[in-house]
């Protein structure tokens, strides 16, 4: 009975102990990730509304004092890139801090706009990313390529998939685009289309893969991205297809889409805008090309994520931490059901609520924010002449517009990007870098229309130099008369002066 009871004292200790290291090492990981921020445009807040709309996600909203501290929180969820800070009253005290998660499936979704008192950390490696300008080793000569693999893609196996590079960026010309297979099964075939960035993905099995783009320019500079491509088990489409659709605990309103595994559809339904689950889609083809063909009736279930706390190892991505130290799924965090012994998992959910409803309720002009929006070509491969606005030159300029994926900056007519965008600046700018990009693009085709135009010129007047010498030449020899004992003239010197006096005026 002694032995019995040393055993449960030291069982306990051990698990106290765990628990302790493991809050030790997140504030230590914390301590040394907070150098990895970029300390963002002061004076900027995240346009909320616009930014979930198109995939951000709103993680927490921890109680601290100081800035650092929730840059810290921020360095303790991997998928936090985004601190924002609404200021207190002193230097460098926080009033209210947020978590964002700024990537949805790779892709970069969050928006600011002006607004006095707020501060914002971006994490360095998305800054660069996705926000830096154009990077070149021979000043602004030519600047190096970026490749864009593409959102990632979650399907079912053995479905067919196409990679696009079309949003790949260069100054002059992109000459190559090469795909390969970093992991994931070799079975998997890959093969070219008639489109030189394109290529198509076949006998997908279950798994994760992960494909690299690689763009060469003219220069022979090059760049790299790279794309996931999951491949879901009949495991994980449960909880991709099956889950039943979770609203959430906060109270926006954001269209959205889950597939519906009793109706086998995908349908519609409105996100709160926060602690969704994985059966929750940006729009209804995305929902399709992961759930289309599941199906309840073929043994699967229609359910939720296994209930109950685990506990004794480390909480993996994808799991709510309790603060007990046990793990849980991450879905299961504010379903209005305590899953944590010690209810951690519901504890701030209404606070979540109220701070979410404060950003939405921020007063942003929503016209201002359009006009700051980097111009996107999308992912179709259509060819319409649209305008949008670029607030560093205060213009309104030509780009071409695929046919979707596109944003607000976009106009059908230059009269309506001007009447709309009239006042924005560079000062409501919150990161140039892409617009940076596009100014180099005008910047070239500026040059190269006026070389067209010098070169046209320069022919009109060759032609007219050309016309005039021949009618010239043609009136002497029908009015000159004929003429006797002329001297003889060699044809060589003759030449020479017929040249002589046709081109000294000029």
């Amino acid at each position: 009975m002694t032995a019995l009871c040393i055993g449960s004292v030291l069982g306990s200790a051990l698990l106290l102990l765990s628990i302790v290291c493991q809050d030790n090492a997140q504030v230590t990981n914390g301590e040394n990730c907070a150098g990895n921020f970029n300390v963002g445009n002061a004076n900027f807040v995240l346009d909320t509304e616009d930014s979930v709309k198109v995939g951000a996600s709103f993680i927490s909203s921890p109680t601290v004092t100081q800035a650092e501290d929730c840059v810290s929180y921020c360095c303790q969820d991997p998928n936090c890139n985004l601190a924002l800070i609404e200021n207190g009253e002193e230097k460098g005290s926080v009033k209210t801090c947020f978590l964002f998660n700024c990537l949805y499936k790779r892709e970069y979704v969050c928006r600011f706009v002006n607004k006095v008192g707020f501060t914002n950390y971006i994490l360095d490696s998305v800054y660069e990313d996705y926000l830096g300008g154009p990077e070149s080793t021979r000043g602004d000569e030519d600047k190096f390529p970026t490749a864009k693999a593409g959102r990632d893609i979650v399907v079912q196996p053995n479905d067919t998939v196409t990679l696009n590079g079309i949003e790949s960026w260069d100054d002059k010309v992109i000459t190559s685009y090469k795909w390969s297979l970093v992991k994931g099964e070799n079975t998997v075939e890959m093969t070219k289309t008639d489109l030189k960035d394109q290529v198509k993905l076949s006998n997908l099995k279950p798994g994760k893969y992960i494909f690299q783009l690689k763009v060469t320019d003219s220069s022979n500079q090059s760049a790299m991205d790279q794309v996931s491509v999951l491949v879901l088990t009949p495991e994980q489409s449960e909880g991709h297809c099956l889950v039943p659709k979770k609203v959430g605990h906060c109270r926006g309103a954001f269209p959205r889409w889950h597939y519906n595994g009793a109706s086998e559809k995908c349908e519609e339904f409105t996100f709160g805008g926060c602690k969704g689950n994985r059966n929750n889609y940006i729009s209804q083809q995305e929902c399709s090309n992961a759930c289309h063909g599941v199906s309840a009736a073929s043994g699967r279930r229609i359910g939720v994520p296994t209930e109950g706390e685990v506990c004794g190892s480390p909480c993996n991505s994808g799991q709510f931490t309790c603060d007990n130290g046990c793990c849980l799924d991450e879905d299961l965090e504010c379903d209005t059901v305590s899953q944590c012994s010690d209810g951690s998992d519901e504890a701030s959910c209404d606070k979540l609520n109220q701070t979410f409803t404060r950003l939405l309720n921020i007063d942003v002009d929503k016209s201002r924010a359009r006009c700051t929006k980097p111009p996107r070509t999308g992912m179709c491969r259509a060819s319409h002449s649209h305008w949008y606005y670029d607030p560093l030159n205060r213009k309104c300029h030509r780009f071409t517009y695929g046919g979707c994926d596109g944003n607000d900056n976009n106009f059908d007519v230059e009269e309506s990007c001007k009447e709309t965008c009239k006042g924005v600046t560079e000062h409501d700018v919150f990161a140039r870098g892409m617009f940076e990009r596009y100014e180099e693009e005008e910047s070239e085709s500026g040059s190269i229309a006026i070389a067209i135009v010098l070169a046209v010129a320069i022919m009109g007047v060759l032609a007219a130099l050309g016309y005039c010498f021949l009618k010239h030449r043609k009136d002497r020899s029908q009015h000159q008369p004929v003429a006797t004992n002329v001297p003889h003239v060699a044809f060589e010197e003759r030449d020479t002066l017929v040249y002589n006096t046709t081109t000294k005026p000029v």
